[in-house]
């Protein structure tokens, strides 16, 4: 098995530190699925961080799927299908993709499909039971989001906000606590890809459209609109990225 990353012990580092540090070692390999991580006394040492933070970082590691308990054995690492897609970011910065895997582009692309599919299918949702006035709050998330267009992490962050702006108004719950898992995740991407994920000069434009249609109720209408959008975004960003191998 390949070393594990090791700090200076005399130096005790934060829970963020040891986590993005396992985490690192975890998707690249050095703890393949079913290892059990050392023990907990020898991992803080290697880390150089106190029990109490190392234990804080495992906590966070097994919320996301990646680690678990279990009895006999200590700390082991989960396949990776059962890791969450908070993984993906860390995925993107670290791991090596086998011959059998997807390329890293390929990841990008299947995240952007899926966020098509999802803001596509609760606009169909929300269109229905969008009440009078309820855009206001998207327009102004909208102008938020094109004034940080300089930053592009405020930029993805308010962008997201444009929807669950729209969800909430259209009371739709659940659709507003999936937008609140996701946005750290693409928040987390965009701030890796820089220029990549800059938004479009028609922005602004395609919003108001969007939304304008979004009010009369035209569920096939607004939900085709906001799809457009998002396909020529996301082709955008795949080619700025140097597209997909076939």
């Amino acid at each position: 098995m390949t070393q594990a990353n090791t700090v200076d012990v005399s130096t005790h580092t934060t829970t963020e530190s040891v986590f993005e540090t396992i985490l690192g070692d975890i998707v690249r390999g050095t703890y393949p699925p079913g290892a059990r991580l050392p023990a907990e006394r020898e991992l803080s040492r290697m880390l150089g961080s106190s029990r109490p933070t190392l234990r804080e970082a495992l906590r966070r590691l097994s919320e996301w799927r990646l680690v678990e308990s279990r009895r006999g054995s200590g700390v082991v690492v989960r396949h990776r299908n059962d890791w969450s897609i908070e993984v993906l970011p860390a995925y993107l910065r670290y791991a090596t993709p086998g011959p059998n895997d997807a390329s890293i582009p390929q990841m990008l692309a299947d995240l952007l499909s899926m966020r098509r599919t999802m803001i596509r299918d609760m606009v169909k949702v929300v269109a229905n039971r969008f009440p009078p006035g309820g855009a206001v709050k998207p327009r102004a998330a909208v102008a938020k989001a094109w004034a940080s267009r300089g930053n592009i992490r405020d930029f993805v962050l308010a962008d997201f906000g444009v929807m669950r702006a729209v969800v909430e108004a259209a009371n739709f719950l659940p659709a507003v606590w999936m937008l609140n898992r996701l946005s750290g995740v693409y928040v987390d991407i965009a701030s890796s890809l820089t220029g990549s994920m800059s938004p479009p000069d028609h922005y602004v434009e395609a919003h108001e459209h969007f939304l304008n249609t979004l009010e009369t109720g035209d569920a096939e209408a607004a939900s085709e609109i906001i799809e457009q959008y998002l396909g020529a975004h996301d082709e955008r960003v795949i080619r700025m990225l140097g597209g997909i191998p076939t």
